[in-house]
């Protein structure tokens, strides 16, 4: 019998092999390498399948608000909701200038704060944290100070939120809280840096400063450009400061000792030190920005339109015509931004929000653990507000079994919730 067929079966199989042998595998999973000694993640696919990973409840297990309740109950402008080892809630609301504390169940136990310039009062009540212990961490942008308060609302200590030390030619001032880590308050400086540039610049630049909340010391952790913007000079020292239609920036997140930094323009996340802002990691994907068409543009224009008006059929079509004319005249950007925003759980995983359009869905976060492997997508309940810290929007906290954040109606009513996290 002849064994040609027999070798001729082997010589396929052995010329497949050395086939595969000269093919390079496609990537998957999470790549793991470094670069000067820092860490570097590479994520390539998601370890969840389908069916598979973390899932936030469709409805909260616990609801704090009223549309026509009792006064402690209806809120005017939250900013902030965290939630103490007991399972106590303390609610900050900039609208009453106050904080108040509901117990674990949502019911009502006190109330600090008011319009004023003195301990316990506030005029622009813009974040609220938590320390070890349990102490609270209230930050005010227009008396620039911070103020550490005990479980039970008493005032412990007021600290300037001040860097002298770090004053440039032109200056640089605190403007909004980021995050409590390790007894710091991060807060983000706008730096105007020794200059002014004109033209489709990423201007002012924003430092990163560490407030230590026992001593009041400042440490400087980093220097970013600011997000893009028009800047052109019209006379000696003056200068106009005008939007950029899908404009790239910087975007902060900051929990369980980690500070988290993004530039919108790439997927990539930083991880610094907030006690001396050396990088300790890098978290990224191999993601191309999508090209700002003419379509995109008008899809990110009825959005627009519909946030600010609501229902636009119901508005002054000449309010309509202004707000569409005045984006319409903006500069764009050839390139929408890759990414919205980023957060810290309590465990230090990073959830990073890819960039959306006004008006449209929140897509769903893609969730990283504190390595860097890349879990998969987290969504979240309709209405629940992400928290960004350009934009100043109610900050979202998120535990090891709870997402606790701010949720509007459609009467823009808020109410503080708390949904249950399974892992």
């Amino acid at each position: 019998m002849s064994r040609l067929p027999y070798f001729s079966g082997v010589l396929a199989a052995l010329l497949l092999t050395f086939a595969a042998c000269d093919t390079e595998p496609t990537p998957a999973g999470t790549l793991h390498t470094d670069s000067a000694s820092v860490p570097v993640a590479t994520a390539v696919t998601p370890l969840w399948g389908p069916g598979e990973g973390w899932t936030v409840a469709d409805g909260p297990e616990v609801e704090i608000g009223s549309v026509d309740g009792l006064p402690e109950y209806q809120f005017a402008d939250v900013v902030a909701a965290v939630r103490l080892d007991n399972g106590n809630i303390v609610v900050a609301d900039r609208g009453a200038s106050e904080l108040r504390s509901y117990d674990a169940d949502g019911s009502f136990q006190w109330r600090v704060g008011r319009e004023g310039e003195g301990p316990g009062e506030f005029l622009s009540l813009d974040f609220l944290g938590r320390m070890a212990g349990d102490s609270l961490v209230a930050y005010d942008g227009r008396l620039l100070r911070v103020q550490v308060i005990d479980p039970g609302g008493g005032v412990v200590r007021t600290l300037p939120a001040l860097a002298p030390e770090l004053t440039t030619t032109a200056g640089s001032a605190p403007d909004k809280a980021v995050g409590v880590l390790d007894g710091r308050l991060i807060v983000r400086f706008i730096d105007l840096g020794v200059g002014t540039p004109s033209g489709i610049v990423r201007w002012p630049n924003e430092r990163l400063v560490a407030l230590d909340l026992a001593s009041g010391a400042a440490t400087s952790l980093l220097l970013v450009p600011g997000p893009e913007a028009m800047v052109e000079w019209r006379a000696e020292d003056h200068y106009t400061h005008g939007s950029y239609v899908f404009g790239k920036g910087p975007e902060y997140g900051a929990a369980a000792g980690r500070l988290a930094l993004i530039d919108t323009e790439a997927y990539a996340v930083r991880i610094v030190s907030p006690a001396d802002g050396s990088l300790l990691g890098i978290v990224r994907r191999d993601v191309q920005p999508i090209e700002a068409t003419e379509e995109v543009f008008r899809s990110l224009l009825d959005g627009v339109v519909e946030e600010v008006f609501g229902n636009p059929e119901e508005a002054a079509p000449e309010q309509v015509d202004l707000l569409t004319r005045m984006w319409t005249e903006r500069p764009r950007a050839p390139y929408l931004p890759v990414l919205r925003s980023v957060h810290v759980d309590a465990t230090g995983s990073l959830w990073v929000t890819p960039h959306y359009l006004a008006g449209a869905d929140p897509p769903p976060f893609e969730v990283f653990a504190a390595d860097g492997l890349w879990l998969g997508r987290v969504s979240l309940p309709a209405g629940l507000d992400r928290g960004f810290i350009q934009y100043g929007a109610p900050e979202l906290e998120i535990g090891t079994d709870y997402v606790l954040g701010v949720w509007t109606d459609e009467l823009d009513v808020q109410y503080v919730r708390m949904y249950r996290l399974d892992r």
